[in-house]
């Protein structure tokens, strides 16, 4: 880009590994820009997001949704000299896609069905289907901008809690992180199928290694009160799950932003994914490696996802045969 840029926003939907691919993008051109300012606009979960950005004090945590102090804090950065929006499964809505075009110089997003995009665009990056990973989404927006992807691969950085194994009672490397919730049955797998994989793992692994489970007391209390003897429960921050991801041995978890977390710290990851989220696990998108081992069934679906209950392409993986794959990358 001949001009130089001084203020940047992305819009993102409020996730975990949303934002860090939006954070991955914002990078990139923090390279080429580094006196700019950076933010990153999300409708919801905003303790979460800046939670997780703990780390990158440069890197600006936006709320934008309906409620008045939320446009005001949008609108009151000013002008912007690229404002970025999302690709999504269907259509961005329209109500953002007018903000995004009211705070921005140049509006950079992706093709989508709405008819009033070559309206409201100055650049806009072909998107067709889903199977492209949203790494290589991110340097098509680099691209639109003349900007180079000077970082390849996701990284992340967190605030260090030296205190946390202690706090757990854990040792460092001596343990595996299991993740099983995913905020959406439809991605999911069914409190049996999780109960299952719990016992699977536990009775797979060597005695003195342990099996954290993480999410929220919530989560963990739907599945009962009776665990294996080796399996240790964490109620954690996200920069304390961060922490605890990357002094773990190895993590099983389900296509979350845990497990995106995992993959930006190229930690040894299990993954089991839903067919409609294969793309986010390919090796163009963490590269070769990450993660060592996905597991799903889109033979199941055959295209076409139930979201209706419980992923179907997910209930049907061999849930033993994850925890056995689990321990031999243990031993590797």
């Amino acid at each position: 880009m001949s001009r130089t840029i001084s203020s940047i926003l992305t819009f993102r939907a409020s996730s975990i590994g949303d934002s860090l691919m939006g954070k991955y993008l914002l990078e990139n051109i923090r390279v080429a820009f580094p006196d700019a300012r950076f933010a990153l606009a999300v409708s919801s979960r905003i303790a979460m997001i800046r939670d997780l950005f703990a780390a990158y004090p440069w890197l600006e945590i936006v709320e934008a949704n309906k409620r008045p102090g939320s446009l005001s804090s949008l609108f009151g950065r000013g002008q912007q000299d690229v404002v970025i929006t999302p690709y999504t499964g269907g259509v961005f809505p329209l109500a953002p896609k007018i903000a995004a075009r009211l705070i921005a110089r140049t509006l950079v997003g992706y093709t989508d069905s709405s008819r009033l995009n070559r309206f409201l665009y100055t650049k806009l990056i072909p998107l067709v289907g889903r199977a492209r990973a949203p790494r290589l989404l991110e340097t098509d927006a680099l691209r639109a901008l003349d900007i180079p992807a000077a970082i390849e691969r996701p990284t992340f950085a967190y605030v260090p809690q030296p205190h946390l194994l202690e706090r757990l009672g854990l040792s460092d490397g001596k343990y595996v992180v299991l993740h099983l919730f995913s905020g959406a049955d439809a991605r999911g797998l069914s409190p049996e199928n999780r109960r299952t994989l719990i016992h699977s793992l536990s009775e797979a692994l060597p005695r003195d290694v342990a099996v954290v489970l993480t999410g929220s007391d919530a989560e963990r209390e739907s599945l009962g009160k009776e665990f294996p003897s080796n399996v240790v429960l964490a109620s954690t921050s996200l920069q304390e799950l961060a922490e605890l991801i990357n002094h773990s041995a190895l993590m099983v978890s389900l296509d979350t932003g845990a497990a995106h977390i995992a993959a930006h710290l190229r930690k040894p990851l299990v993954v089991l994914a839903s067919c409609v989220g294969m793309q986010w696990w390919s090796p163009e998108m963490y590269g070769a490696g990450v993660p060592s081992a996905l597991f799903t069934r889109p033979d199941i679906c055959k295209g076409r996802h139930d979201y209706s209950s419980f992923a179907k392409c997910l209930e049907a993986v061999d849930l033993r045969e994850v925890a056995q794959t689990a321990a031999r990358l243990l031993h590797n």
